[in-house]
């Protein structure tokens, strides 16, 4: 598999390098007119300002990037805060973690605006029972799992679900390798994990959730897939009942996805017990 050097190396075709960026086909257009140089603030700027609809935090304020600021001294000027309370999303120039921070803001708008305003009467109640900031709860911690390493499993077969509950990876990945292909697919949605696909390792685990989906889904476009997703998403952050505590996302091992490393075309890649580890299931989101 080939590997980009991602300290601050641009790359304008780094979504060939791998089937998970594949969700990123939208933007291709774009980034590839950047050949030789980073976008910059202005360029990301840009992007947005080119979406059908605009980005909105759930303030009912429109994204804006803004550059990254020193230490905040009040809360109003931490991240999270900052976006909630202005629109402004502090980012840096030449930073992959950024870079994808914006895309998946645009890709998953609704879900990424709910997450941020989650964030803030929680972060807003720790400050104000004298708790230490960066204590979170574990609601907060769920989603900020979900939001940096995060992915969504979506499947039109109920079976391949409950078989990544069961952590059942070799029957998955080999012995329904070719079902899989075409009922399953592995979306991925935290931009931290998005920047571990640059340079992708044994170990690189997702932290998912699982979503069903109608056989009609995989004949839907990139855009659609991606509205349908964002909206199965929210549903099922919103259900405290089913998401509120970091268990409750289920583990996968994502190179085992066929032809996501070069390598697991053989049955004797899945017999590695270290990455694909037995253990606890996650739960399933009923959509769809």
């Amino acid at each position: 598999m080939a590997r980009l050097d991602v300290s601050s190396q641009w790359d304008p075709l780094f979504s060939t390098r791998s089937p998970m960026f594949r969700t990123l086909d939208g933007f291709r257009p774009w980034y590839r007119t950047f050949v030789s140089e980073w976008p910059t603030l202005g360029d990301y700027q840009s992007l947005l300002a080119q979406q059908e609809s605009p980005v909105m935090t759930r303030n009912g304020l429109p994204l804006r990037i803004v550059p990254q600021a020193d230490k905040p001294g009040r809360f109003e000027q931490h991240y999270a805060p900052r976006i909630y309370l202005s629109g402004e999303i502090q980012t840096r120039t030449e930073n992959w973690h950024d870079f994808f921070q914006l895309l998946t803001w645009i890709m998953f708008p609704r879900t990424k605006a709910m997450i941020n305003e989650t964030h803030i009467p929680l972060a807003q109640a720790r400050i104000e029972s004298g708790v230490e900031l960066g204590r979170r709860s574990a609601l907060e911690n769920m989603l900020s799992l979900f939001d940096e390493g995060g992915a969504l499993i979506i499947s039109s077969d109920k079976k391949l679900l409950q078989m990544v509950r069961d952590f059942q990876w070799k029957p998955l990945f080999w012995q329904q390798r070719e079902t899989l292909q075409e009922k399953l697919t592995c979306m991925v949605f935290g931009h931290a994990m998005y920047e571990k696909g640059l340079a992708p390792y044994i170990g690189m685990t997702a932290n998912t959730i699982l979503l069903h989906c109608g056989d009609d889904f995989f004949q839907l476009s990139n855009s659609q897939q991606l509205a349908w997703v964002d909206d199965a998403l929210l549903a099922a952050l919103s259900d405290r009942k089913q998401l509120s505590v970091p268990k409750d996302l289920s583990p996968f091992p994502v190179l085992g996805m066929p032809g996501w490393d070069a390598d697991n075309g053989n049955e004797s890649y899945y017999d590695n017990r270290h990455y694909f580890r037995p253990g606890r299931g996650g739960k399933m989101q009923k959509t769809g």
